[in-house]
C-alpha cells in the first residue's frame, strides 16, 4: 500500500527541502560544481544538431 503523503504547508515543505539539500551537501553527495558541469554538458548536447547518417543500400 502506498505511503500517505504528509500534509505540510508550503513553508514546512520548503524548510524540509532546504534541510535535505544541506544534509546532502554536508555528506558530499551534492556538489554545485558537478551539477553545473552536468547541466552545461546537457545543454551542449541539446544545442548540437544531430548528424544524419547515410545508410548504404
Amino acid at each position: 500500500m502506498p505511503k500517505k503523503k504528509a500534509d505540510l504547508s508550503q513553508a514546512e515543505q520548503s524548510e524540509r527541502f532546504r534541510k535535505a539539500i544541506d544534509d546532502m551537501a554536508a555528506a558530499g553527495d551534492l556538489s554545485p560544481n558537478d551539477g553545473n558541469e552536468h547541466f552545461e554538458r546537457v545543454l551542449r548536447k541539446l544545442a548540437t544538431p544531430k548528424k544524419r547518417r547515410m545508410d548504404a543500400k
